[in-house]
């Protein structure tokens, strides 16, 4: 009797879906369109120091349609990978990345192995940024250690005189091929404000050229001190990105030391070789009495940082500092006053040619600029906000022999970028109504009026413009990712290190590195709506995780608005600029239970107190945010049963706008906490004929099931959902043992 009720509702259920035929012959048309397209995608992991790794079967490669913000798996597949930690590192989960709460991944292992797998579903996406962040980072057990043991205490060392000293070197964790060291030379003080910091920094002169911790051979050394910066790192970030610059020809090398001054531990410091003439750095034929418009290494300086009477100094032909504005010739370095009293007249005669010219806004302008390196320069100094790099400071550049054309070189002194400097780079001989502090992601930096180069290169001069935006773009793919995956990845390696430099220092390293990561990508996100076009898509694509299929509202007033820029997809609030105004964004009736969770990003760019971003669950507020901030997580867990709803809102008040004036908001994902029974494909709490026939729309392909649903109704766990996981199901909801 119960065999033939299951076969009258099995029939019933062939009688319900036999009109959905066709559809079921589009999805599978679709399903043929998705292998057809379908390409090979090889995942690539990124790895720190001391990982090696080896996918089983050798397999590293899946198939599937990969666009420019998801993957489309075309087979059901698992990929695992293994990892082998060597010893001197730790694997650091907290920095890692590897589908991170995706329920079809999985990362097993401890000590020196760890097994890496995730499930790739048949029709099922991923998002790009998940597949292009697989990481895999670790900590080192222990850094370099460089000693300095000078000949005085240290506190008696000053800037002005060098000081007789002795230096090892031993490597730690990470090995370099120019191994350890031990020698003789010379250290003294260095920087200008920094040198007041407790933990101050040295320059450091070797008796002979050595190469230590694989950077060139060279006497010319410094040890950076990073006080002011919480994370440790920007010098370091920046020093390494503009390796992979293509118009900066030189940055200085670098690595990370722990620092021992006669005998007591000071901290970790960045190891950087000094800007200076030499093959291995800027490698020019110098000026000579003979060629007076030979090579020059040049620094664009503030008059309170310069020795008027030691240093080269020409006058600058603009100001940009609210003291004296000087260019400093830091090579050649003549002996002779008559000599070094021509070499300024001709640099003063030439860099006024080369104000004149850009000034001009004619094509004289390009044989003076070398336009690739000035480009990198810009979008570096814009990138990171950097409050100098507007040709105030530690900007360098240099001519070559019989040529006119000025050359951008060595990114240096980033210790107060990345949203530092809590000032603006205005000052009286400037408009200053376009120089923005230097905390907040929004504004240009260096393309203002303190400026007037880099302003009207940018303004008037539309090839060089083009150019610049076009270079950013190639550098949104390759250069800024790797840029943001390089914190996560030295904050791991760094970790151990970091705890004995912050409890020397009273820092707070891992927060100064997530601060440091927030700031950087709402300053990526504020440029790429300046630099680079945006398109408009709706608002549930704008919002959802990939997968997602959360719906949301908004008031026709005043709407929020889907836009995609480049790889990022965000909603954007509809009421800039329009005074005593709101605009809300709704999500509403979503069943929770107790636990479950509704996670999101957001930022806001808006004038201080006044223009608010909030959020809302069930009426009560969770939050007001304003001012600039930069993408942050936020996630609400839902305290008990029941029907939730949620509202972002931007509210202006009658008067001013600031930054962007609107709020962001990307990523909304609902996670749920229950456990379900295999066969709850609705996860309704029970199993019944309806999760049957669901079961059984999904595997004749007239629906798609999100992946928790699927994994409920796949029973045999083969990956597929068929007409046998349908007839369990079926079985359950009857009460038929199987």
């Amino acid at each position: 009797m119960k065999l033939k009720k299951i076969f009258c509702t099995l029939l019933a259920v062939l009688v319900a879906v036999l009109p959905l035929l066709p559809a079921a012959a589009q999805r599978n048309a679709e399903h043929a369109a998705l292998i057809e397209n379908a390409e090979i995608y090889t995942l690539s992991p990124n790895l720190g120091d001391g990982v090696t790794v080896s996918w089983i079967n050798g397999c590293s490669t899946v198939n599937g349609v990969l666009d420019e913000d998801s993957f489309t798996a075309a087979e059901t597949a698992t990929l695992t990978l293994n990892a082998q930690i060597a010893d001197g590192f730790t694997y650091c989960p907290e920095y890692s990345h590897f589908f991170n709460g995706d329920a079809n991944a999985s990362v097993t292992g401890s000590g020196s192995s760890y097994s890496f797998s995730y499930t790739f579903r048949q029709g099922f996406s991923v998002s790009r940024e998940e597949l292009e962040n697989i990481n895999i980072f670790t900590t080192a057990n222990s850094l370099p250690r460089l000693d300095i043991n000078a000949s005085i205490p240290f506190s008696q060392i000053t800037k002005e005189t060098w000081v007789d000293a002795s230096f090892t070197l031993t490597l730690g964790s990470k090995q370099f091929a120019s191994g350890n060291y031990s020698g003789t030379g010379s250290v003294k003080g260095r920087g200008n404000t920094s040198w007041g910091d407790p933990k101050r920094p040295y320059s450091i002169k070797l008796s002979e050229k050595k190469s230590l911790l694989d950077i060139p051979k060279t006497k010319k050394y410094a040890i950076v001190a990073s006080y002011s910066d919480p994370s440790l790192m920007r010098n370091y970030l920046t020093y390494k990105t503009g390796l992979a610059l293509d118009g900066i020809g030189y940055t200085p090398k670098c690595e990370f030391v722990d620092v021992y001054l006669n005998g007591a531990y000071n901290g970790i410091y960045i190891l950087v070789e000094r800007i200076d003439v030499e093959k291995t750095k800027i490698d020019i034929e110098e000026a000579t009495a003979e060629n007076l418009t030979g090579g020059y290494l040049i620094e664009k300086d503030a008059g309170d940082k310069v020795d008027w009477d030691e240093d080269l100094w020409v006058n600058s032909p603009f100001q940009s500092n609210p003291n004296a504005d000087v260019f400093t010739i830091k090579a050649p370095e003549p002996e002779d006053s008559a000599l070094a009293d021509s070499m300024r007249a001709y640099l003063a005669e030439y860099l006024q040619r080369v104000h004149n010219a850009i000034m001009s806004g004619t094509s004289s302008c390009f044989d003076y600029v070398d336009t690739a390196s000035w480009i990198d320069f810009i979008i570096m100094q814009e990138v990171t906000k950097n409050i100098d790099g507007n040709l105030k400071t530690s900007c360098y550049m240099y001519k070559i022999a019989d040529d006119d054309t000025l050359n951008m070189t060595a990114l240096w002194d980033f210790d107060l970028a990345y949203g530092l400097a809590n000032w603006d780079n205005a000052c009286s001989n400037n408009d200053g109504y376009d120089c923005p502090s230097g905390t907040g992601t929004t504004g240009f930096m260096v393309i203002n009026s303190s400026c007037p180069w880099f302003k009207h290169l940018y303004e008037d001069y539309p090839e060089f413009r083009q150019a610049l935006l076009d270079k950013y773009a190639q550098y949104r793919q390759t250069l800024i990712p790797d840029m943001l995956r390089m914190i996560d990845k030295q904050a791991a390696y760094l970790k151990t290190a970091a705890a004995a430099n912050d409890r020397k220092w009273n820092n707070n390293s891992e927060y100064g590195t997530q601060e440091l990561k927030t700031w950087l990508s709402g300053r990526i996100s504020w440029l790429d709506r300046q630099w680079m076009p945006q398109e408009q898509i709706s608002l549930n694509d704008a919002l959802n995780v990939a997968g997602g299929s959360l719906d949301f509202t908004t008031d026709t007033a005043n709407a929020w608005y889907g836009e995609k820029s480049g790889s990022m997809r965000y909603a954007v609030s509809g009421n800039a600029g329009i005074g005593s105004s709101s605009s809300a964004l709704r999500l509403s009736d979503i069943a929770m239970q107790a636990g479950d969770t509704l996670s999101f990003r957001y930022k806001v760019s808006s004038e201080a107190s006044y223009d608010v971003f909030s959020f809302k669950a069930n009426g009560n507020q969770k939050f007001e945010r304003s001012g600039e901030i930069g993408w942050t997580d936020y996630t609400f867990t839902a305290e008990s049963a029941g029907t939730y709803s949620f509202e972002w809102i931007y509210s202006k008040d009658n008067s001013m706008d600031s930054g962007d004036d609107c709020a962001f908001v990307d990523n909304v994902r609902l996670t749920t906490q229950t456990t379900y029974q295999p066969g709850d494909v609705d996860m309704d709490g029970s199993i019944t004929v309806s999760d049957a026939l669901t079961a059984m729309r999904c595997s004749l392909e007239l629906i798609q099931l999100s992946e928790q649903a699927f994994t409920l109704a796949d029973m045999d766990g083969d990956g597929v959902i068929g007409t046998s996981d349908a007839l369990t199901i079926l079985r359950l909801a009857m009460h038929v043992n199987r």
